[in-house]
Parts: C-alpha cells; sequence; structure tokens
C-alpha cells in the first residue's frame, strides 16, 4: 500500500532536455599567474536537475606562443562542488614541470572516458616520455586530484569528478577557472562548452495528493 500511495504522489515524468553551453569568446590565461581566467556559463532549466555533463574545452597557445600543457591547472565549479579537470598533467616526482607537450589541446571531459587526463600520454604515444607530434584530442576523465598544483603527484587520490554535479538543481552558474603556472609563454582558451542533459523534476498534484491521503487513512484502519 506505502508503494501505491509513493507511486500516486509521484508519478513518472521522462520530460528533459539536452543543453549546450557555449562561450565562444575565451580569453588568455596569464602567463605564470595563479590569477587565473575565469568563463562563467549559465544554466536555467527550472523545475529540472542534472542527470549528465561532459565539458569540450579548445586551448591553444597564442601566435608565436609554445607553452606546455603541463603548464595548466582548471576547474569546474558550481559554487557548491569543485572538479579539478586538468592538475599539471604528468606531473610526478621524477617530473616536477608535468609534460611538455608543446600543442593545442581539443578535448572532452567526461566520466565515462576510459585515460585519466593527467596521465594522457601512455594512452596517445605508447609511453610517458614520448612527446606529441599534433594536437591532443580525444576524450578524457577529469584530473581529479584536488591537491595543490604545486605539489599534485600521479599518485594523488582522484577525489572530484563530474558526476558531483548531477541529481542537482538544473539552475545554477558554472565557472571554468584556468591558470597557467609556469612562465615562458601564453596559453588562450579558444572555446568552452558544456553538454548539459537534464530531467523534470515530478511535483504531487493536489488531486493526486487528496487521493493519497484518503488511502492512507484506509491502510492505517485496516491495520
Amino acid at each position: 500500500m506505502k508503494h501505491i500511495i509513493l507511486a500516486l504522489l509521484f508519478p513518472v515524468i521522462a520530460n528533459g532536455a539536452t543543453v549546450q553551453l557555449t562561450d565562444s569568446v575565451g580569453g588568455l590565461i596569464p602567463d605564470g599567474s595563479t590569477a587565473g581566467l575565469a568563463r562563467t556559463l549559465v544554466l536555467d532549466r527550472p523545475g529540472e536537475e542534472i542527470t549528465s555533463i561532459t565539458v569540450d574545452i579548445s586551448i591553444s597557445g597564442t601566435s608565436g606562443s609554445f607553452p606546455f600543457l603541463g603548464d595548466l591547472y582548471f576547474y569546474l565549479s558550481d559554487g557548491t562542488s569543485l572538479v579539478t579537470l586538468a592538475n599539471r598533467a604528468g606531473r610526478d616526482s621524477g617530473t616536477l614541470d608535468g609534460y611538455d607537450d608543446s600543442v593545442s589541446m581539443m578535448v572532452t571531459f567526461s566520466d565515462l572516458a576510459f585515460t585519466d587526463f593527467h596521465v594522457y600520454r601512455p594512452a596517445v604515444t605508447g609511453n610517458s616520455t614520448t612527446a606529441l607530434s599534433g594536437p591532443l584530442t580525444g576524450s578524457f576523465q577529469p584530473d581529479g586530484r584536488d591537491t595543490l598544483p604545486t605539489s599534485v603527484v600521479t599518485g594523488d587520490a582522484r577525489t572530484s569528478q563530474l558526476s558531483d554535479f548531477l541529481g542537482v538543481s538544473a539552475e545554477r552558474t558554472f565557472t571554468l577557472f584556468a591558470a597557467d603556472l609556469s612562465g615562458g609563454a601564453e596559453h588562450q582558451i579558444d572555446s568552452l562548452t558544456l553538454n548539459v542533459e537534464t530531467v523534470q523534476v515530478p511535483e504531487p498534484s493536489l488531486g493526486l495528493l487528496s487521493l493519497a491521503s484518503a488511502c492512507l487513512l484506509m491502510f492505517k484502519r485496516w491495520r
């Protein structure tokens, strides 16, 4: 009986949406600075909650500049959760500067990808010492290491992931923060897109509430 009442109160509603939030303006990431660059995207889907989220980002060196991907640290936050997407990729006890790949990147961050972004090289070139010969592309899991960029290493626990944003209200502001933590050359964000899937949150109607109350009263009397 209780299950029937709950079903009456919360009927299944499958309505939802697939939303793309895009920032094509981008901007320069200050070189060798913790000040970084912040870009903001607003999700406005009242009465819905997030069921899936991935991040597409394109980053390159400015004209005549050859920065390293291992210099980069960036995260996505909604003011409550913070997910580390990149944290000095390749940085470990023997490679404190991270990967020295001087290439652009056009990647998707997804929890469903196979490769941890922090160690992307072996998946692309076959080992951790061979540099990339072209742009970094494909899908990667977020780095997830919330350790300080000045001390992060491969073995650190991966404590954040994009699923941290699931099941929450689809009315929120996302901020991508990106920093280049080693001087010498300048990165720029060329484009940023959040791919978000939502579902409508069912609400009980007054009629169903009345019916459920009556059923509950009958149930109590039967007992």
